[in-house]
């Protein structure tokens, strides 16, 4: 027996912890029902950097769980009795094709589980419903559920949840134990990074996470950091792969851009090493509907540059901090941004009301608060 059944199609590394942390202060809290074609790890290539992503993380507990074969006959009524076996109380639905979650959701109610929608969508998406579309869908959501999981206020202003309805946040959340170590770890991840990387112990460093590809527009990161880079000990970590990873590699070689380091795809579970080597985050992107690296950044102590359609971002820097939020393609603001960082040795220290605001976020904090949610 579980007390909440999670049901999502896509194996989640953000959302895997919150269950392992929620069977770890109650072993009768929580079971995950998972609905796809390939099992509990992913097989399938990322079309954008050509491999399989490793998203392994060591240490969490084995919550219970169960996988559903969706592409068998039968699929849906599978799942349903998988959540049943469960004999929850609460089914959080998550990633589902819609068809297919609110005919789970109606299924779940008639056999007198309370069912609760967890949804990202919000009015940075990149094709969010306007007009009667969006009134439609804000109307069914609240006859099909009987609660709101959204990962951000972003996503309750989308659907317009009223008030007086259950709503429980539940983020893309960040790991405190990963981005957050004792700062003796962290220090020491700090040194042996930089040392693995050639980085000067007192440059100060700008890391990224993003594909190399057009979607996540890594030339404008690429460009921003160029008009700052002759100007300082101030030195680049762009994590990540693509197609376009080659191209930017020689530019960068042919313009004598020396201080910047592509370590290529970067396993999550080695990820805040990187973290711990840097000052201070880039992510400039076009669209960002929420985007977890800049939480994760924030969570590990880092300044943050973003652009204004980052969701997470327009969430946390508030105040004095907004002007940290760039317009897309507007380099010269970005770079104006990163050299205020980069000149000033108290820069990470500007941004601790954003990193208090992300309390919400962590993992800890998220499976505390489903374990108290609906008593």
């Amino acid at each position: 027996m579980a007390r909440i059944a999670f049901v999502q199609c896509q194996v989640s590394q953000l959302d895997e912890p919150v269950y392992s942390r929620m069977y770890e202060l109650d072993p009768h809290s929580v079971a995950v029902v998972y609905w796809n074609d390939y099992g509990f790890a992913r097989q399938r290539i990322d079309p954008e950097i050509g491999i399989v992503p490793d998203l392994g993380e060591p240490g969490g507990r084995d919550y219970p769980k169960v996988w559903i074969d969706r592409s068998m006959a039968g699929a849906h009524r599978d799942i349903l009795a998988a959540v049943l076996q469960f004999k929850p109380e609460i089914a959080v639905l998550s990633d589902q094709p819609q068809l297919a979650r609110l005919r789970l959701a109606f299924a779940l109610r008639r056999r007198g589980v309370r069912v609760v929608f967890r949804v990202d969508k919000n009015q940075l998406s990149e094709r969010p419903r306007r007009g009667f579309a969006l009134a439609l869908e804000r109307q069914v959501a609240r006859g099909a559920f009987d609660a709101l999981a959204p990962t951000s206020p972003l996503t309750s202003a989308y659907y317009a949840w009223p008030a007086a309805r259950e709503s429980v946040l539940f983020p893309y959340a960040t790991n405190e134990r990963k981005f957050a170590p004792p700062p003796e770890v962290r220090a020491r991840k700090r040194a042996e990074t930089r040392a693995r990387g050639a980085i000067a112990p007192d440059a100060f460093v700008f890391v990224s996470a993003t594909k190399f590809s057009s979607r996540e527009s890594p030339w404008e990161l690429v460009e921003s950091y160029a008009r700052i880079a002759d100007i300082g000990n101030i030195h680049l970590l762009a994590l990540g792969d693509g197609p376009l990873l080659p191209e930017i590699k020689r530019e960068c070689a042919r313009r004598g851009l020396d201080r910047v380091t592509f370590p290529g795809f970067v396993p999550f579970r080695d990820l805040q090493d990187y973290f711990f080597a840097a000052d201070a985050y880039l992510h400039l992107v076009a669209v960002g509907p929420w985007e977890v690296s800049p939480q994760d950044a924030l969570v590990a102590g880092l300044g943050l540059v973003t652009t204004e359609t980052v969701g997470s971002a327009s969430v946390f820097l508030r105040g004095a901090l907004r002007r940290f939020l760039v317009p897309f393609g507007d380099r010269a603001l970005s770079a104006a941004r990163m050299r205020e960082l980069a000149f000033d040795p108290n820069s990470a220290a500007w941004f601790e009301p954003a990193r208090l605001a992300t309390g919400d976020y962590t993992v800890d904090a998220t499976a505390r608060r489903w374990l108290e949610a609906f008593k």
